[in-house]
């Protein structure tokens, strides 16, 4: 009997031990008042959005390349080397705006670097405008072996820009309901951020998303909801939607079965760059996942045609492996301006 009360308290404190754990890790380390911020790196420019422009849309990774999400050391030298790989991309591409998804703010798994701040300063951008899609104290994801995990987590989206940023706002999108709700415990939030940029002529507006990776139904309903934030402005300004979609488009041999991109594509105001002909030509060409062998494609660029149209657009391969996703680069004009 003695041996079995032993055995129960062990087995009380190991429970009490895991719960308090579990409701101290899912806490949130900010207010979420802290979630949306635009920073002004340097005012000493007159840059500003003209007739024409260059737009790039890129998972980045957290700059852990291929490493992503895999149970294994990351060292720092790594995302060293990789930080500056990304800033000597973006220095020499310079594009207007950027547009980046998986990017950490204050996180143990990137040795607490703001990587926003370092690409901005760094790159010579003037404005960067961040929203957290993840905030937890402590995150055990890869489960195991524990000293993998990713632990403490400040993560999410962001926007460097040459032109003055106007606001930034964060549309939290719904998670799946098919996750346990200790999982979405833990889990990202799937955001769209909405970005308003200013131009020689007015302002024009952004729409920054990461969709769902794991479940269909889920990345259709948040392709509704952020459609209907589209047309909220599509008859009066230029949009731009870039990002991670998680989502291969409809005419491509892999497709996945499912409407994603066709409920974006079949709105009529709205462009792709990398338009059907041009990606059945060379598929290969346009594949954006993963950057070691690329073999799908799933980061796009969209536009309002009312007000945009494409000059060129590009999947930069020399980007290699800074992240486990390539980017996608356009060139835009205002069509009053052509």
């Amino acid at each position: 009997m003695k041996y079995i009360k032993i055995i129960k308290t062990i087995l009380l404190v190991l429970l009490v031990g895991f719960f308090a754990f579990y409701f101290w890790a899912r806490q949130s380390n900010y207010n979420v008042t802290e979630y949306s911020r635009i920073i002004e790196f340097s005012n000493d420019s007159d840059r500003v959005i003209g007739d024409t422009f260059s737009v790039i849309t890129y998972n980045i990774g957290y700059l852990s390349g291929m490493t992503n999400n895999l149970a294994m050391d990351r060292p720092r030298d790594l995302l060293d080397s990789n930080l500056k790989k990304a800033i000597s991309l973006l220095k020499y591409k310079n594009p207007d705006i950027i547009a980046f998804q998986e990017i950490d703010f204050n996180s143990s798994r990137t040795y607490s670097i703001n990587q926003l701040e370092q690409l901005g300063l760094n790159a010579n951008y003037e404005y960067g405008a961040e929203v957290v899609n993840w905030d937890k104290q402590y995150v055990p994801f890869p489960y195991w072996p524990i000293r993998y995990n990713f632990g403490r987590m400040l993560s999410g989206q962001a926007i460097l820009s040459h032109s003055t940023i106007i606001s930034n706002n964060r549309i939290v999108l719904p998670k799946p309901e098919s996750n346990p709700f200790y999982y979405n415990d833990f889990y990202i939030d799937r955001l769209a951020q909405l970005v308003w940029v200013e131009t020689l002529q007015d302002s024009m507006l952004f729409i920054n998303v990461h969709f769902e990776a794991w479940d269909g139904p889920t990345r259709e309903f948040q392709a509704e909801i952020v459609l209907d934030i589209y047309k909220k402005y599509e008859q009066d300004y230029p949009i731009i939607l870039l990002g991670d979609f998680n989502c291969t488009p409809p005419f491509a041999k892999n497709a996945f079965d499912e409407k994603t991109i066709d409920i974006i594509l079949n709105h009529q105001s709205i462009s792709m760059v990398i338009e059907k002909t041009e990606y059945l030509s060379s598929p290969e060409t346009y594949f954006t996942f993963d950057s070691e062998k690329p073999y799908e494609k799933i980061d796009y660029i969209f536009y309002n045609n009312k007000y945009l149209a494409c000059l060129s657009a590009e999947v930069l391969n020399e980007a290699d492996e800074i992240s486990d996703h390539l980017p996608v680069r356009s060139v835009f004009a205002f069509i009053h301006a052509q």
